[in-house]
């Protein structure tokens, strides 16, 4: 006797090859839509990480500004002068987001006091105070100051450009009610070395004392006229923020902080040193109402072909 051997019919074959068809369509679908997902977040996540640092490091230091040194700039037209303020410049407090004009103001400068010294003890090593009773025109005394110290850290920040010696000089603005450096005339960014790099008389150069517990600051440029007050901050370095255009990706920017440079010795930003914040930056904007800056930072992540993905950032930083 033969026994016979079922096999499959042909519809049942179709049938299979049918839901084997349509199975694997979802799943390629679903394994695309992963992919998909998976690139997004992956940008989405890169440029988020990467606003949030480098504006955090833009409010770490302007947290620092002294007050009245802050200015922004069109890095497009120079020389900057007095006379051009408005025009070519004008003073972060002056600044109108919503003033077309004011479209052009496209980078940040400004003279930051010396937290890292003066907080590096819990006894700061330059106390900001000032005996002004027994100062003279060319010197005053700091009590409880370590100035040996600050000189140590001054040196090692700047890679030497400042150590608080006659050659290497930090900066001092004396801080007052009447904003007044000499009897009429105010302090003023135009004085500070960051309009005109030539005029400085409001921003005063200043050395320690020979001894190593010496408490003395003597400035560097003697017989210079100046009202000596209570209270000064000291500073080793300016600082700028500085978009330029993006080679690789037009129409976006690259942001970068120039630091380590000395207006109170006549040099400008570009003498400084030069750190890439962030790159394809879409806006970078900033203002000051009052005591507050607020900032807004934009940046651009390509997930391939025409389609990028964007993370804004906005700080606010309360003098």
């Amino acid at each position: 006797m033969i026994k016979m051997k079922k096999a499959f019919s042909l519809i049942e074959v179709i049938f299979v090859l049918t839901i084997l068809g349509i199975v694997a369509s979802i799943s390629s679908q679903i394994i695309v839509q992963v992919y998909e997902n998976y690139i997004t977040q992956k940008a989405l996540y890169k440029t988020t990480t990467k606003t949030e640092i480098a504006i955090n490091q833009i409010v770490n230091r302007l947290t620092f500004i002294i007050d009245g040194t802050a200015v922004t700039k069109n890095p497009l037209i120079t020389p900057y002068t007095t006379a051009s303020e408005g025009n070519n410049w004008v003073r972060l407090k002056d600044i109108d987001i919503t003033n077309n004009a004011h479209k052009q103001f496209t980078t940040i400068e400004w003279i930051g006091y010396d937290n890292d010294s003066f907080s590096a003890n819990e006894a700061p090593y330059w106390s900001g105070l000032g005996n002004y009773d027994i100062a003279s025109r060319d010197s005053f005394r700091t009590p409880g100051s370590n100035l040996n110290s600050t000189a140590t850290i001054m040196r090692k920040l700047s890679n030497s450009k400042v150590d608080l010696t006659q050659a290497h000089p930090a900066g001092l603005i004396f801080i007052q009610e009447d904003d007044q450096f000499i009897p009429g005339a105010e302090y003023s960014p135009t004085c500070m070395g960051l309009i005109n790099p030539l005029n400085t008389a409001c921003i005063f150069p200043v050395r320690r004392g020979i001894s190593a517990n010496d408490d003395n600051l003597t400035f560097t440029r003697l017989n210079e006229p100046k009202t000596i007050t209570e209270r000064y901050k000291l500073s080793w370095s300016a600082y700028a923020l500085v978009p330029e255009a993006s080679a690789a990706n037009p129409g976006l920017f690259d942001l970068f902080l120039y630091s380590n440079y000395q207006p109170w010795n006549s040099e400008i930003y570009q003498d400084g040193d030069k750190h890439l914040l962030i790159n394809n930056v879409s806006v970078f904007k900033f203002t000051k109402n009052g005591g507050v800056i607020q900032l807004k930072l934009c940046a651009t992540e390509n997930i391939g072909q025409d389609f990028n993905l964007s993370s804004c950032k906005e700080k606010a930083i309360i003098k």
